[in-house]
C-alpha cells in the first residue's frame, strides 16, 4: 500500500517564535520596507504624481535608454543561458572527479570579481591597442552594446552556469535508462527528456541574468561609450551630480522589470517545476568531438578572462610593454590606500556574511519548522523572498535616501546592512530548501530524549546543517567583496571597499591599478569558495 506523503511537522513552540518572528519582522520593515517606501514616495511627490516619471521619459536619451537596456538584457542573458547550460551539461554529465571539480571552479571565477573589471578585460582584449587587436588585426568597436553584451556575458554566466550544474545533479538516471533501453537516440532523449525536466531552470537562469545585466552600471561604465542605458544614466544623476529625486524615478524604472520577471517565476513557472529525484549519476554515453570543441572554446574564454586580470598587473604598461613589474601594486601600497581598502572590505565581507547567515538561517528554519503564528510567517517570509526582486542600485538608494542623518550613516553598519539585504534571497531560498529536506522527526526524538528546544537546535539541527552553513557563508562573503551597486551611494573616503576603488580607478583611467585591485579580490573569493569545499566535505 503506498503510504501517504506527511507534512512536514511543526516542532517550535508557537510562543517560542514569537520573539524571534517579531526581531525578523522589525529588521525587515526597517531595513527594506520603509527604505523602499521612501525611495516609492520620491519618486512619485509630484503633481500630478507621475509628473517626475513623465518629465524624465520625455526626454529621447530616457526613452532610448530603456528601450537599450531592455534590448542588450536579453540578448546578453539569452547569450550566457544557452552557453551555460551546454557547459554545466558537459561539466556534470561528461567529466569525473577532479576534472570535474576543477572545470565547476573555473566557471564560477568570473563571478567573484566586480562587474566593472569584465569591461576592462574587453578593452584589454579588443581595444585599439587590445591582444587580439594587436596580433589578429581585429579592428572591433566595443565602446557601445557589442561590448556591453560581451562584458556582461562575463558578469552573468557563472550564475547561470550553477542553476543549470545544480538542475542536471538532480535528474533521475532512471528516465534515460529506460529509454536507451527501448532505442530512443540521444538527440530524442535531450529534447524529450533532458529539456522538459530543465525548462524551468532554463527559466530561472534567463530571469536571473536579465535582471543582472539590467541593473548593473559597472559593465557599460567601461565599454558603454555614449550609448545610454539605465543604470549608467542612474550612476550620472546620483552619483555625478547628486540629484537624487531624478535618482529615484530611474530606480523604480529599474525596478519594475526586475519584479515582473520575479512575479512571473513565483506564480507561474515555479508551479510548473518538474519534482526529480537523484538516485543515481546519469550516464549520457560518450563525449562528441562536437562537444568538445564547444567546450574548449568555451573554456578558453573563460579562462582568458581570468588571465587578463592575473597578467595585467604584473605589467609595466600593456600591452606597449609587458615587462614584469610591482609598480601598480606598490603605488597603492605607498599612500597606505590597500590596506585600508582591504581592511575594510573584509571587515563589511565578513559582517555581511556572519549577519546575514544568522539571519537567513534563523529565517527559513522558522518558516520551515515553527508552528504557530502563521500569518506571521508567511508575511516575513513574502518580505525576505521579495529581496530577490530588488536591484542593488534601487536598494541603496532607498538606504541613502531614509537613512541619511542617522546615527548609521557613513559607517560600516549602513553597507553590512544593504549587503545582506541585497543579496538575502537566494541564501534565504537555501535555508528553506535545507529544513524541507533534513528529517521531520529531528525534534520529535530529541523531545523524547528529554532534550529541549534550545538544545535541540544548539545540539542537533546546527551540526546538521554545517555544510548550508558555510554555503550560506561563502554566498555572503564573496559577494559582499566584489558589490558595487548596492553601496556606490553609501560609501564615504573612511568607508571605501576594493569593489568601489576599482570603479574609481576605472573613472580615472588608471586600468592596471583597477586591475591589481580587482586581482585581490579575486585572489580572496578563490581563497573562500577553496575553505568552504574543503570545510564542506
Amino acid at each position: 500500500m503506498e503510504k501517504s506523503k506527511r507534512p512536514l511537522p511543526r516542532r517550535t513552540g508557537s510562543r517560542m517564535i514569537l520573539l524571534p518572528l517579531l526581531l525578523l519582522g522589525a529588521f525587515a520593515l526597517v531595513n527594506l520596507v520603509l527604505p523602499l517606501c521612501t525611495l516609492l514616495g520620491r519618486s512619485v511627490d509630484y503633481e500630478p504624481f507621475w509628473g517626475g516619471f513623465a518629465r524624465v521619459l520625455r526626454g529621447t536619451t530616457a526613452r532610448q535608454a530603456v528601450f537599450n537596456s531592455l534590448w542588450i538584457a536579453f540578448v546578453s542573458a539569452a547569450l550566457s543561458v544557452a552557453c551555460a547550460y551546454f557547459y554545466a551539461y558537459i561539466v556534470e554529465f561528461k567529466l569525473h572527479g577532479r576534472m570535474q571539480r576543477a572545470f565547476r571552479l573555473i566557471s564560477i571565477l568570473p563571478m567573484l570579481v566586480p562587474s566593472v573589471t569584465h569591461g576592462i578585460v574587453i578593452t584589454y582584449l579588443f581595444g585599439k591597442a587590445g591582444i587580439f587587436t594587436s596580433l589578429l588585426g581585429l579592428q572591433v568597436d566595443i565602446y557601445g552594446p557589442l561590448g556591453i553584451i560581451i562584458g556582461s556575458f562575463f558578469y552573468s554566466f557563472p550564475a547561470a552556469f550553477l542553476i543549470f550544474s545544480q538542475a542536471f545533479a538532480s535528474l533521475d538516471g532512471r528516465l534515460f535508462d529506460n529509454t536507451r533501453a527501448l532505442g530512443v537516440g540521444p538527440v530524442r532523449r535531450f529534447f524529450d527528456i533532458t529539456l522538459p525536466l530543465t525548462r524551468y531552470s532554463i527559466f530561472s537562469a534567463m530571469a536571473v541574468c536579465f535582471t543582472m545585466v539590467f541593473t548593473d552600471y559597472g559593465v557599460p561604465l567601461s565599454v558603454g561609450g555614449t550609448y545610454p542605458i539605465l543604470p549608467v544614466l542612474f550612476y550620472k544623476n546620483v552619483i555625478g551630480r547628486l540629484d537624487f529625486d531624478t535618482g529615484a524615478i530611474y530606480s523604480v524604472l529599474l525596478l519594475v522589470p526586475a519584479v515582473l520577471v520575479y512575479l512571473l517565476d513565483i506564480l507561474w513557472f515555479s508551479k510548473k517545476q518538474a519534482s526529480t529525484e537523484n538516485t543515481r549519476r546519469l550516464e549520457t554515453g560518450r563525449f562528441h568531438i562536437l562537444q568538445k570543441l564547444g567546450f574548449v572554446l568555451l573554456t578558453t574564454a573563460v579562462a582568458l578572462c581570468i588571465l587578463v586580470i592575473v597578467l595585467v598587473p604584473f605589467a609595466n604598461n600593456w600591452p606597449y610593454d609587458p615587462s614584469f613589474t610591482l609598480r601598480h601594486f606598490a603605488v597603492i601600497l605607498r599612500n597606505g590606500k590597500l590596506m585600508r581598502l582591504l581592511r575594510t572590505s573584509l571587515l563589511v565581507a565578513l559582517g555581511t556574511a556572519l549577519g546575514g547567515t544568522a539571519i537567513a538561517f534563523t529565517a527559513g528554519y522558522l518558516y520551515v519548522r515553527g508552528s504557530g503564528q502563521q500569518g506571521v510567517r508567511k508575511v516575513i517570509h513574502g518580505l525576505y523572498t521579495a529581496t530577490l526582486a530588488i536591484p542593488g542600485l534601487a536598494l541603496g538608494l532607498a538606504f541613502a535616501l531614509f537613512f541619511k542623518g542617522t546615527a548609521v550613516y557613513n559607517t560600516l553598519v549602513i553597507l553590512v546592512a544593504v549587503n545582506i539585504m541585497h543579496f538575502f534571497g537566494s541564501p534565504y531560498m537555501m535555508t528553506i530548501s535545507h529544513f524541507r529536506l533534513l528529517d521531520p522527526d529531528l525534534e520529535d526524538i530529541c523531545k523524547s530524549l528529554g532534550a529541549g528546544p534550545v538544545r535541540t537546535f544548539t545540539d542537533v539541527i546546527l551540526p546538521a546543517s554545517r555544510r548550508l552553513l558555510v554555503d550560506v557563508f561563502s554566498y555572503f562573503f564573496t559577494n559582499a567583496m566584489i558589490t558595487i551597486s548596492a553601496v556606490s551611494m553609501l560609501y564615504t573616503a573612511r568607508t571605501m571597499t576594493l569593489a568601489v576603488q576599482v570603479t574609481a580607478f576605472n573613472d580615472q583611467g588608471a586600468y592596471e591599478s583597477a586591475v591589481a585591485v580587482s586581482l585581490v579580490i579575486l585572489c580572496i573569493n578563490i581563497l573562500m569558495k577553496l575553505l568552504q569545499n574543503r570545510r564542506a566535505k
